[in-house]
């Protein structure tokens, strides 16, 4: 059973403790505190307990707080200012003296202030219990208990003192595992790391332990880049921080720090950050971050297992020089292996990295076999090399891929045999403004362009919004207005509104789309390149805000609409810098017209009753066969 502390002046005393481990490395002596009075007011609560009190542990545990996982456990003094932040827990009732049995001796005065629960497992319970065991020393402990109340395990997770502290313990308690951090104040801040595995059984058992500053060769250095963030070794995943030396300043590193926002049972999500750091300061000079939504470096039943920096450099512009980041993933399926290895470039731009190529497959291997010999098995291989022409002010990249193809089976011998087959393939990735996009060596490139505007342009039943020469007819677009009011065969009620009209020089209509309803905004936009003689009609659709757009195609004085583009970018401050008709890339292969997006996030269904936000995995639409389709990664 636990009460709460209502006296107003336990609080005042408490709260002049502004000095604790958890505001960074001390080097000085910690003034003084009075604390008098704390202690014995919590000991004058305690003594009011009835003796008769019972206590139920079930009910006690399901009034407590649960905190979601994975979670930080840093409690020190500075977590203990309000008057909500403390409670009288009963020491006995929690069998806290199985764990501190000599909480009462003469000397000690330990005293149980706060507790929470954590959802590990269904068939244990866990609690973290925080310990005021004297006026400089307070810790927290998570205890596994059964369903009775008997403690099964505990572990110390975090630890602080004043006055002459020197040290401290946070930790990261997760659905299978605990990672403690014990600090260490000296000429250094030393981190030792410990990882706990929680079982199934709610045991706790040591799997590993390391001194982060031995290591880490930067150890220094990537302490003061997390300083910078704001961030503390515990929330890191340490075992894929990466580091180089800067290729073109020896004076500068490369580091990469893979923050954890996630993590379950063989599942992890990163949040990503990219820096640049002074050697001699420590001091961050470029910085890119991207969350677990847009980054890929989730996971999951295939294992994020290593981030690496690139060794090769890449002189994408005449004075500028990026740098890549590989990402590998591996699926541990006996039968169906599974590897891949991705690369992201970042380039400086003031002091900021920009990514100007995301999550591009550099090898891949795949395949499916009976665990004996049958199987097939696919593997890629690319290797990058710029080349001599621009897009968009950056060199474009040459990748040649090898491709293979490995059947293996059993002769009539029972003999394991193997076949391969090579298919080698070249491709380019080209800047589209906003990042390398992959073109096959035939594809089409479309830009958009604006063609002449036409003035005073009229048509009857027809307010014009806007007209173009479109040799040898003028493209108008305009609401279309029912004669007398009323709507006439061919139209109908859900044929209405603005259309797009092809009309020759005696104003006679060439063709007439359907009508997209009455509309706000419906403005056409043209796209084109030299190695066609495709011009490709977007007409941006819109209310107070943009959803999506109708696709035309114009090719030998004809007119055909082929689809609707039913998405748009994410733009959250509505700034009106995301709409689809400024993100669109177009190009054209031998599987079809491609149609693409350069921002991070889309809206597919915008304004629609189905509206979802997605991550842009390579997100597009095709047009193929006379029919457009939306091809992602859900």
């Amino acid at each position: 059973m636990f009460y709460k502390i209502k006296r107003k002046k336990f609080y005042v005393a408490i709260g002049f403790l502004i000095i604790s481990c958890g505001q960074g490395p001390k080097k000085e002596k910690a003034p003084e505190i009075e604390t008098q009075g704390a202690v014995e007011m919590i000991e004058a609560v305690v003594d009011s307990i009835p003796d008769d009190e019972g206590f139920d542990f079930l009910k006690t545990i399901s009034n407590t707080k649960t905190l979601k996982l994975p979670h930080i456990e840093n409690t020190n003094f500075d977590s203990f200012i309000d008057e909500d932040d403390y409670e009288v827990i009963d020491f006995k009732a929690f069998n806290l003296n199985q764990i501190y049995p000599d909480y009462n001796a003469e000397g000690r005065n330990y005293r149980a202030i706060a507790k929470y629960t954590v959802p590990i497992r269904d068939n244990f319970h866990s609690v973290v219990v925080t310990i005021l065991k004297s006026e400089n020393e307070m810790e927290s402990v998570l205890i596994n208990y059964d369903p009775e109340g008997t403690i099964i395990a505990h572990e110390l997770v975090s630890y602080d003192e004043i006055a002459e502290g020197m040290s401290r313990t946070v930790s990261r308690i997760s659905e299978n595992r605990l990672t403690v951090d014990r600090i260490f104040w000296g000429n250094i801040r030393e981190v030792e790391q410990i990882e706990y595995e929680i079982t199934w059984d709610g045991t706790i058992e040591k799997v590993d332990t390391k001194k982060l500053n031995d290591s880490f060769k930067n150890y220094t250095l990537i302490n003061s880049v997390l300083m910078d963030l704001k961030l503390d070794w515990i929330q890191i995943k340490t075992d894929l921080i990466a580091t180089k030396v800067y290729p073109e300043n020896p004076e500068e590193t490369i580091v990469v720090i893979p923050e954890i926002v996630d993590e379950g049972e063989h599942y992890f999500a990163l949040n990503s950050h990219i820096l640049i750091a002074d050697n001699r300061s420590g001091k961050v000079t470029h910085k890119y971050f991207e969350s677990k939504k847009t980054n890929e470096w989730v996971s999951d039943a295939i294992e994020l297992n290593g981030i690496q920096i690139d060794s090769t450099s890449y002189q994408i512009s005449e004075d500028k020089m990026a740098f890549g980041v590989t990402v590998s993933r591996f699926g541990s399926s006996r039968v169906n292996p599974y590897s891949n290895k991705a690369l992201s470039l970042f380039v400086k731009s003031g002091d900021s990295l920009v990514k100007v190529l995301s999550n591009y497959t550099v090898e891949n291997y795949g395949g499916e076999w009976d665990g004996d010999c049958d199987g097939e098995f696919n593997e890629t291989k690319k290797s990058l090399r710029m080349g001599q022409e621009k897009n968009n002010g950056y060199f474009d990249i040459w990748v040649d891929a090898e491709n293979s193809y490995t059947h293996s089976f059993k002769d009539k011998n029972g003999d394991c045999l193997s076949e391969m087959k090579l298919n080698p393939k070249t491709t380019i990735l080209k800047f589209n403004g906003w990042r390398y996009s992959e073109y096959d060596t035939e594809t089409i490139a479309y830009a958009e362009y604006a063609p002449e505007k036409k003035v005073n342009v009229r048509l009857e039943n027809v307010h014009v919004g806007h007209a173009f020469q479109m040799e040898p007819f003028i493209l108008l677009s305009g609401l279309y207005m029912p004669k007398n009011g009323k709507i006439v065969f061919p139209d109908t009620e859900t044929d209405n509104g603005y259309r797009v009209f092809l009309v020759n020089e005696d104003n006679e209509i060439h063709y007439k789309s359907k009508g997209f309803g009455d509309l706000y905004h419906f403005e056409p936009h043209f796209y084109k390149s030299e190695a066609s003689d495709k011009t490709i009609i977007i007409c941006q659709l819109g209310f107070e805000y943009p959803f999506g757009g109708e696709v035309f195609i114009y090719q030998n004085e004809k007119m055909e609409h082929i689809g609707t583009l039913d998405i748009e970018g994410y733009d959250p401050e509505q700034n009106g810098t995301n709409y689809l008709t400024e993100i669109i890339e177009i190009k054209e292969g031998k599987t079809g017209i491609e149609f693409s997006f350069k921002t991070d996030r889309l809206i597919l269904n915008p304004g629609g009753e189905h509206e979802e936000v997605i991550t842009n995995n390579n997100v597009f639409y095709v047009y193929k066969n006379n029919e457009l389709s939306l091809l992602w990664n859900n």
